[in-house]
């Protein structure tokens, strides 16, 4: 919660005469204890009367009143009171319980917020919701009817409990139901799916109701919490599974943070209330995870997710929440951005431990880290904008080598970024691999209508997409250049190198290969490494045409610059484009081939 209640507690004797008084008290009101006698000391003087009547009067009322303090030299602030006899080391005295009035609206505005707004975010309340806090052991139950919100029940748990069998709002054969559902309810668990006989939500026992109670934890700020809805049986029947209810909001059960639901309309929620106060948007996601799936099956691709749920559950903490996007991608808002330093060390803090968790589990695997940060209001201040923005950052990270995180900054990004809105303008967001088959599944579709504008199509939009420098076919018996877009390279006008024993090895029966650092490469392939060297390449992806034995022809996706590393999805959509190519007729190569050289 983002505001805690200070509760003050003074004890005083019949003559209004300070015994003692809590912490908060004295820090309240910004006085030490010996200059505190008496309650005139502290009330203002124009309350001071009826304070006094209202004490005197405690026995015959049990409610409480708002009056004025003397918060400091110069200041008044009024406090909701409440009085009750007590004892101090053995003597009576009145216990006076005082409130800020002002922090109990906002300690309201924020409970609200934190429970039934994220609730009516997911479309969770069209009828009755409830809330249960760990720590302090309170539950309420709110109503929405006809745009109105009305608070059921707000008390202690276990006395709730024996309000409603007291009172026979249970009838006899539902206590133990009733007590299962407390119990369970108290325990915190990551999912509630109830049903018992009630007329809680009537008040009165002679309208009984069959209610499902469907809700899941929920953890904000350090408080553990459960959150969920009310449901008629009847309702329950119409949406057919109460599951269906709790998977709008719930955690992930694998790794144990949010869904893709929940945190995505808890940031959109929390980007939209802020106004001034700094707020990182951070997306993340493993390097070389893929491969562990691959070559260790996915019950080991699950442990590494399940762990980085927990790492990431650590690091956060009470700063900020955290959630499953996708896959092995995590997005995450943390609340401590006002401090640069502190947020790259946060950052710097997930790449270590991502780091040296999985460091030599896998043979020639190492599982690291990507992160994109974007940050509010400095970057924007709309969800859609800030998470567009890390997701390009996030890119730049694996471009750069992975195993970094990069900040937005407009100075550096700005123009680049543009660019690449402009580039999908109108395109709705999805996860980056799935809208590349997209793209791959529509040219396939295109090729054989109009082979031409497809090739060009989607080689532009991969030399935008990918973040690449050049992209070069060659085709026919000497391997000359035929067709390239983005920057011309040097000595690129045939790949004679296709022919060399270094290329074969590279290719080793397959359709393609890639290499990420030329300059890394072995010794033995001192030719192939050369070759791109004149060309200035600093990692390329080479799919042929034809096959290992028989080479017709060459595609390659080069990049320019330092530690580029590739996706496992742009290598994946590299070769399927060389391979849907590859299937076309060979007078549609060889017309191809013509109308490239026209056209340059």
């Amino acid at each position: 919660m983002n505001k805690k209640i200070e509760i003050k507690y003074v004890y005083l004797n019949e003559d209004f005469k300070l015994v003692d008084a809590n912490r908060e008290f004295f820090v309240y009101f910004e006085k030490p204890g010996h200059d505190v006698i008496s309650l005139e000391d502290f009330t203002e003087p124009s309350c001071l009367k009826s304070l006094k009547k209202f004490i005197a009067n405690r026995h015959k009322s049990t409610g409480c009143k708002i009056f004025k303090f003397k918060k400091n030299c110069t200041h008044t602030r009024e406090n909701i009171v409440s009085v009750f006899d007590s004892s101090f080391n053995g003597v009576k005295s009145i216990c006076l319980k005082l409130i800020d009035l002002q922090d109990g609206i906002d300690f309201f505005n924020d409970y609200h917020s934190e429970e039934t707004e994220l609730l009516a975010a997911l479309s969770l309340t069209d009828d009755c919701v409830f809330s249960y806090t760990q720590s302090t052991n309170q539950f309420r139950i709110v109503q929405f009817y006809r745009n109105r919100r009305i608070l059921l029940y707000q008390q202690d748990i276990d006395d709730w409990r024996e309000y409603i069998i007291q009172n026979g709002l249970v009838p006899e054969n539902q206590i133990d139901n009733i007590h299962i559902l407390i119990e369970k309810i108290k325990s915190c668990p990551l999912k509630i799916d109830e049903i018992f006989e009630s007329a809680i939500r009537s008040s009165t026992a002679k309208i009984l109701e069959r209610l499902n109670f469907i809700g899941t934890r929920f953890v904000y700020d350090g408080e553990i919490r459960i959150v969920g809805k009310i449901m008629t049986l009847k309702d329950a029947e119409k949406v057919k599974n109460s599951k269906a209810v709790l998977e709008e909001l719930q955690i992930d059960p694998l790794t144990k943070v949010y869904n893709k639901k929940t945190i995505t309309a808890y940031a959109k929620k929390a980007l939209s209330e802020r106004t001034t106060k700094s707020i990182a948007l951070i997306i993340m996601d493993l390097d070389h995870f893929k491969p562990v799936n691959d070559a260790y099956g996915h019950l080991a691709g699950d442990r590494v997710l399940e762990k980085t749920g927990e790492i990431l559950q650590e690091i956060v903490g009470a700063r900020g929440i955290v959630g499953r996007y996708g896959g092995d991608e995590f997005l995450i808002l943390f609340g401590d951005a006002e401090d640069e330093l502190v947020l790259r060390g946060f950052l710097r803090s997930i790449l270590i431990k991502i780091r040296n968790n999985f460091q030599g589990q896998f043979d020639d695997i190492n599982i690291t880290t990507s992160i994109g940060c974007a940050v509010f209001p400095k970057n924007g201040t709309d969800y859609n904008e800030l998470f567009r923005k890390a997701d390009f950052c996030l890119y730049r990270a694996k471009d750069k080598g992975r195993n970094r995180y990069v900040f937005f900054r407009d100075d550096l990004h700005g123009e680049i970024y543009k660019n690449a809105v402009a580039a999908t303008e109108g395109l709705k967001y999805d996860d980056r691999e799935i809208k590349e088959l997209k793209y791959m599944s529509e040219f396939m579709t295109e090729v054989a209508k109009s082979p031409f504008a497809a090739i060009q199509n989607i080689l532009n939009h991969m030399l935008i997409t990918y973040n690449l420098d050049n992209i070069t076919i060659y085709y026919g018996e000497n391997m000359n250049s035929i067709y390239y877009c983005g920057k011309k390279l040097l000595d690129d006008d045939c790949a004679s190198y296709v022919k060399s024993k270094d290329f074969s090895s590279l290719l080793n029966g397959k359709q393609y290969f890639r290499i990420d650092f030329p300059d890394n490469i072995p010794s033995e392939f001192k030719d192939f490494k050369n070759e791109m060297s004149l060309r200035k390449v600093k990692s390329t992806v080479q799919c042929i045409f034809g096959t290992p034995d028989l080479i017709t022809g060459l595609v390659t996706f080069n990049r320019t610059r330092e530690a580029s590393l590739w996706a496992e999805y742009e290598v994946n959509c590299s070769a399927m484009f060389a391979s849907t190519v590859n299937l076309l007729p060979e007078s549609t190569k060889v017309d191809f081939a013509l109308y490239s050289k026209l056209k340059q």
